[in-house]
Parts: structure tokens; C-alpha cells; sequence
């Protein structure tokens, strides 16, 4: 049996384990990486690599910065303002949906949600309003601001951009505004009428000795309450502009929390219970499954999949669907930017093949890779969410499925409109 076929038998019994939770999900993730290691599929040092993630890092850092504003009493005085404007909580989760979007267009999802988790358990605590809704809100805003602007997701709009340059293509700054801003749209009315009614709705936490267990936080000197906003705010703009000042976000974040503790905002014990170990498993745990389905070519074979099951068909608008839930199916459990990658050179081999623009399908992949919404695995900004909205690994499916299938239609039919199938 090839090392190929036992990734995918691998990541097949961890689905089981993972939908059934006969077994916690993080100890699926630690059998999923020690079968990975033993059976010599990676090395020890590529199983560990994860746990050292930037993202990790940034999580650390905005976590502890963020929950600053509630031990200050900063998020009662937010939740007293945003209460005036979103009286109900449909109101705040749309709130949520509609600033989670417009931040992340500028700042990395995962940047986004992070800056979120923090002050949506501060507003849960002091509202009463559904923690576990307002995450998964945040996650799905965050995940949408990446398809607004090209920074918004950067790695794979320039990855597939200067895919599409390079087949005669133009991919500037906003050119994915074209339709990640109908899709925006199209999500916002989805969640008002429809998409609402099937957030999980989870009331049990495992907060351990954190602060949120209090149910109001101590009120802090006013100078400590300036000093925590003051601290987010300048995490916030570091991480917009990281480019310009040469300084990552992760370390951005970084800062922000020694900051945080030189201020006596928290004790060191109390910064070092701000991060849910569950979480950290989460993120790193699941990166040498990703690393075992490059290396091993089992990525490959799902890739090829796309190929099988367009067969002979010359229908662009089959091949259409077809490369949207392909991609869409493959970024649940690796990176999009790997996704993108490896079906890139297969759809504009197809392209080429039934005459039609690979421009056009090639923005088909670009869009459904960003729809890793349906497992807590499937990317940064699902795992942050994970355990601090209390989630089961089937609530990202059945809150989320039917939000793909719109946006899928909605690319099926105005991508082809946008970008001529036939030039």
C-alpha cells in the first residue's frame, strides 16, 4: 500500500472519529499525527512544525491584548454601546458578520478573528447574548472580507492572480471585489433570513480559571482602561501595516501583550490562562495531516479526482460546479493556497482543452477555496473558533452548508457574466 493511500485512509478514519466524537476531537489529532510519525510518513520534526505557527503566535499575543478590554470593564462599556444600536442579538450577530468582513478586507482572517474572540466573550458575558453565534459569525465575516480586496486572503489572490496574468488575464487590487462584494451581499441576506436560525447555539465553555468565569469583570483605574484600548489599537494598526514597518503581526501581537502585562493589566498567571490549550492542538496538530497530503501525492490523486469527473463533458457550466465543490471539498482539509496550487495547472490544461477562457474558471477556484467553512480544520480562523465557541465538529457543517450552496450559485452565475467563459 502506498504512503499516498495511507494518508487518505488516515484522514478517512480521522473524519470518522472527528464527526462521531466517540473520542475528544484533540486526542483524534494527536493519534492522526502519532499514526503520521510512526508509519514514517513525516518526520518528528515535520509532525511538531505547527505548534511553532505564526498564527499560534498571533493568537497568543491578541488574546491576551483583547481580553485587556474585558478585564478593565472596556467590553461592558462597548456592549453598552453596540446594545444601543443592536438592541437584539440578531442585530449583533449581523453587526458582527458585517465588521468581522470590512476588518478582515484590510487584516489577515486570522488577525481578524483573533481581535474578535476576545472582546465577543466580554459583550457574551455582560449581554448574555449567544458567545458560540457571535464566533461563528466572526469566523464567516472573516472569511469573507477575504474576497474583497487583495489583501484580504493575500498568499492565494496573488497566487492564482498571477495564474491569471499569465493567461492574458488582469488581476488588480479590487478585481476580486467584482464578486466577493455580490457574494458579501449575497451572505448578509442569506444570514438575516435563512442563515440565522442555524448558528449552534452551545452554552457550555471550558474556560477553566479564566476571567470570563467572573460575571463582571473588577473595575479598573480609568488609566488602565485607556492603557488596554490604546494597547488594541496600536496591535490593530501594526497588523494593517506590517508591510510598510517590517514588523510581522504575530510579533506585532506579541508586543501588544508584554505590553499588556507591563501595564498591570494582567499577572503573568492570569496571561498565561488566556489561551486554551485545545486550541493550540487544534492549529498545530492538524498541520502534518496538510504536510502528509502534499508530500505523498495524495493531494494529487484528489486533485486528479476533478479530471475523472469531468470525463468527456465539454459543458462549461458542469465544469463550472464541478471545480467549485472540488476545491471546495479539498480546502476543507488543506491549505487553500495548496489547493489553488495544485489545480491551477489541471483546470487551465481543461481550459485549453474545451475552448473556453481559463480566466473564468480560474476565478471559480480562487473563490471556492475560500470557502473552508465546514470543519474546524480547515483552516486558521476555524480553529481559533473551535473551542472558544464551544463547538461539536458538526457545527460548522450544519450551520454553513447551505451558505456555500448560495455562494455557489451566485458564482455560477455571475462569474461567467464578470468573466466571459468564451473571449
Amino acid at each position: 500500500m502506498s504512503q499516498a493511500t495511507i494518508t487518505l485512509l488516515i484522514l478517512f478514519l480521522s473524519l470518522i472519529l472527528f464527526l462521531s466524537e466517540k473520542l475528544p476531537v484533540n486526542l483524534t489529532i494527536m493519534l492522526n499525527l502519532s499514526a503520521l510519525v510512526l508509519l514514517g510518513i513525516v518526520t518528528p520534526e515535520e509532525a511538531v512544525a505547527g505548534f511553532a505557527s505564526k498564527t499560534i503566535l498571533m493568537l497568543i499575543g491578541v488574546v491576551v491584548v483583547g481580553s485587556g478590554l474585558f478585564e478593565t470593564g472596556v467590553t461592558d462599556k462597548i456592549a453598552g454601546m453596540v446594545t444601543r444600536y443592536a438592541r437584539t442579538e440578531k442585530q449583533m450577530l449581523m453587526s458582527i458578520l458585517i465588521l468581522a468582513t470590512i476588518l478582515s478586507s484590510a487584516l489577515s482572517n486570522s488577525g481578524t478573528v483573533a481581535v474578535f474572540i476576545p472582546i465577543i466573550m466580554g459583550i457574551s458575558a455582560s449581554t448574555g447574548y449567544s458567545r458560540s453565534r457571535m464566533m461563528m459569525c466572526a469566523f464567516l465575516g472573516s472569511m469573507s472580507g477575504g474576497r474583497l480586496s487583495l489583501v484580504g486572503d493575500a498568499s492565494t489572490n496573488v497566487l492564482v492572480g498571477n495564474a491569471i496574468i499569465e493567461q492574458g488575464g488582469t488581476f488588480g487590487f479590487f478585481e476580486i471585489t467584482k464578486i466577493g462584494l455580490p457574494l458579501t451581499i449575497s451572505m448578509l441576506v442569506y444570514m438575516y433570513f435563512i442563515g440565522f436560525k442555524f448558528l449552534p447555539l452551545r452554552t457550555k465553555f471550558d474556560d477553566g480559571d479564566s476571567i470570563y468565569n467572573v460575571e463582571k469583570p473588577k473595575e479598573a483605574p480609568k488609566w488602565k482602561q485607556i492603557a488596554s484600548v490604546v494597547i488594541l489599537l496600536c496591535v490593530f494598526v501594526g497588523m494593517i501595516f506590517e508591510d510598510r514597518t517590517g514588523v510581522p503581526s504575530y510579533m506585532v501581537a506579541i508586543l501588544g501583550a508584554v505590553a499588556t502585562v507591563l501595564f498591570g493589566i494582567f499577572n503573568e498567571k492570569q496571561a498565561y490562562q488566556m489561551v486554551s490549550i485545545k486550541t493550540v492542538i487544534l492549529l498545530g496538530g492538524m498541520v502534518p495531516m496538510a504536510t502528509a497530503l502534499k508530500s505523498t501525492g495524495a493531494a494529487q490523486i484528489m486533485a486528479d479526482t476533478v479530471i475523472y469527473l469531468i470525463g468527456g463533458s465539454t459543458n462549461p457550466y458542469v465544469i463550472t460546479v464541478i471545480i467549485f465543490l472540488v476545491s471546495c471539498i479539498m480546502t476543507q482539509f488543506m491549505s487553500n493556497t495548496v489547493t489553488c496550487q495544485l489545480l491551477s495547472p489541471i483546470i487551465v490544461a481543461i481550459a485549453s482543452t474545451i475552448g473556453v477562457s481559463p480566466v473564468t474558471l480560474l476565478v471559480v477556484l480562487l473563490i471556492s477555496s475560500t470557502h473552508a467553512l465546514l470543519t474546524p480544520i480547515a483552516c486558521p480562523p476555524a480553529n481559533l473558533v473551535y473551542s472558544y465557541g464551544g463547538f461539536h465538529f458538526q457545527d460548522y457543517f450544519k450551520s454553513n452548508i447551505g451558505l456555500v450552496l448560495v455562494n455557489m450559485a451566485v458564482c455560477i452565475i455571475l462569474i461567467p457574466h464578470i468573466w466571459p467563459l468564451y473571449p
